[in-house]
């Protein structure tokens, strides 16, 4: 009896047990449908809300680094916040504010990180510390905070082609052949004459070249002789400078900027450049830093083979984080340029295109071509994108000259694509003359973009209490934030309206309409919507009336590039004065 009880008992525990168990798989089943349910739910959700986006005329959202407007600060120049006449991080985070008012939503800061400032911070010296010119990883957190918490991002200026000389890297790699980091750096024995290896020339003049007289073999610098470059066919240098993305990336930035993208790799043969046969003597200036550059075709020291291996690899350690934005600096015809995109969005999100930046000459037909020539040549699916001005150009309210600069930034916020603005373009900031006794610049002439930023018409313009690190324009009394601010037809008060107005047709079509003479017109339309954009653009310094072929009905002008004037427009006699733009919306035929 005492068994069979034992038994019962075992019995009945195993029954127990079956019936726990079968709950317990009850509810599990139970639980992954409701998570099945709950994942169908919101596919249905997000499903309806683009099916009734669409339906409404409108777009699916784009992704933030599509739909905003990026906007370059110069850390140095843009405001202070301790008196020392430099611009820092804590001034930056004082205007977080005026750079949403502004309508942008993305900002790029040139380098912030430790440096011996030979070349304004692209001579970097540690990439994960700050330097002390700016302020402190604490200050940067702060502003990385007050951008996010105001819905906008930041990125940053990633230098990977060369450190400063006084990077810890570099040091220990000069310090003899058998140094454990002597192949991180591109080193090479004298030429038979006991000259540098090869005739490769610096951007900033000279050779690119220097002997170490303790180790007798020649560094190469492409660049200044205190910026080495780094030997990308090290794994170990690879590995490192994926490990300072991520450090940054790990903290929260949204991107970066890569400088100098095209000079990462050089000819492992070390064999000389050939003699570009389009140059002449005569016509270059050898005192001018870098002339003789120009002297040789670079195919053996830019966008060499293997380049785009290294930069897919950067983009593999963004997409280990969410949405992350990458954009190349690249000078280059644009069949080297647009490469930079790589195959299916594995490289970058786009190269910068330079080519109005670049230009000189502000007439209808050629800013036509331009435009043409970078959508033409893009990759299928690509994004453009567009820039008027950065660090190292003059300002475009100098280059092409105050009475076309506003028309030329309605051009900027309207063509499809990105658009990156220069700090101070918005309030038409011109160039400023720095005295030779005053210049900072090691590659002598681009100190006249880098002034500080106009605030107000008071003691240096609003930027510092102390003496600003760069002289300020004569004109920014006039030229303002604080003027501009009280202006209803002031170019800031234009900026504004672009950077709002650009959000109503940012994912339309761009068809050229025509060149007429120097007046240039185009559309941004849409299948989906019944309403169309038509941009003129009055190239011309005198007046110009045109007749537009347009599918448009019921023309109304939304504004002029001077903000005075609105309403109906017959587009078949079309009046525009010198330097003027027009934004006219109008209804789709059906």
């Amino acid at each position: 009896m005492a068994e069979q009880k034992r038994l019962l008992d075992v019995h009945e525990d195993a029954r127990a047990s079956e019936h726990r168990s079968g709950r317990g798989k009850m509810r599990w089943l139970v639980g992954v449908a409701v998570l099945i349910g709950l994942i169908i739910l919101i596919a249905a959700s997000v499903a309806i809300a683009v099916g009734v986006s669409l339906a409404a005329g409108k777009s699916p959202p784009l992704v933030w680094w599509k739909s905003a407007i990026i906007y370059q600060c110069y850390p140095r120049s843009f405001q202070d916040s301790n008196g020392d006449g430099s611009g820092d991080l804590a001034g930056i985070t004082s205007r977080v504010q005026y750079l949403k008012d502004l309508g942008v939503k993305v900002v790029w800061l040139n380098p912030i990180f430790a440096s011996p400032q030979k070349d304004n911070g692209y001579d970097i010296s540690d990439y994960t510390s700050i330097d002390p010119l700016y302020g402190t990883l604490s200050d940067f957190n702060n502003l990385l905070e007050a951008l996010h918490r105001e819905g906008l991002y930041l990125i940053l200026d990633f230098v990977p082609n060369h450190t400063s000389d006084e990077h810890p890297w570099f040091i220990e790699s000069r310090s003899g052949v058998t140094s454990a980091k002597r192949d991180w750096y591109v080193w090479a024995n004298p030429s038979q004459d006991g000259g540098p290896p090869n005739n490769w020339q610096s951007v900033f003049g000279g050779s690119a070249w220097s002997l170490d007289n303790l180790t007798g073999q020649y560094y190469l610098h492409q660049f200044s002789d205190f910026q080495p470059d780094l030997n990308y066919r090290n794994p170990e240098v690879i590995s490192a400078m994926q490990s300072v993305l991520s450090f940054w990336l790990d903290l929260g930035v949204d991107g970066f900027r890569v400088d100098a993208a095209k000079f990462l790799l050089e000819d492992p043969y070390l064999r000389n450049e050939s003699v570009d046969p389009s140059f002449s003597n005569t016509t270059c200036n050898v005192s001018i830093p870098g002339c003789l550059y120009n002297s040789l075709i670079h195919n053996l020291t830019t966008d060499y083979p293997g380049l785009h291996d290294i930069t897919r690899g950067w983009r593999k350690v963004l997409d280990c984080y969410s949405n992350k934005f990458m954009v190349a600096e690249a000078y280059d015809p644009i069949d080297i340029v647009v490469q930079y995109y790589g195959t299916n969005g594995d490289e970058f999100n786009f190269p910068f295109n330079f080519f109005l930046l670049g230009n000189t000459n502000w007439t209808a037909s050629a800013v036509s071509e331009i435009i043409s020539t970078w959508l033409d040549n893009m990759p299928s699916g690509a994004w453009a994108n567009w820039v008027l001005g950065n660090h190292d150009n003059p300002r475009i309210a100098s280059k092409a000259g105050l009475y076309l600069a506003r028309a030329l930034n309605v051009l900027l916020l309207t063509l499809p694509g990105t658009p990156t603005t220069y700090y101070g373009e918005e309030i038409l900031m011109t160039n400023v003359f720095v005295p030779p006794n005053q210049t900072q610049d090691v590659y002598q002439g681009r100190d006249v973009e880098r002034t500080p930023m106009q605030w107000d018409g008071g003691l240096n313009a609003g930027f510092t209490s102390g003496s600003p690190w760069l002289p300020l324009a004569t004109n920014y009394t006039t030229f303002n934030v604080m003027n501009e601010s009280l202006s209803n037809t002031s170019m800031l008060a234009l900026y504004k309206q672009l950077a709002s107005l650009r959000q109503e047709f940012i994912s339309f079509a761009y068809s050229l309409d025509s060149v007429e003479g120097n007046v240039l017109s185009f559309h941004r339309y849409d299948s989906s919507s019944s309403v169309d954009y038509l941009v003129v653009i009055n190239f011309a310094s005198e007046s110009s009336t045109v007749a537009i072929k347009s599918p448009s009905l019921h023309p109304q002008l939304l504004l002029s590039s001077m903000l005075d004037k609105s309403g109906p427009v017959d587009l078949s006699n079309l009046s525009l004065r010198g330097g003027e733009a027009l934004i006219i919306k109008g209804t789709q035929k059906g």
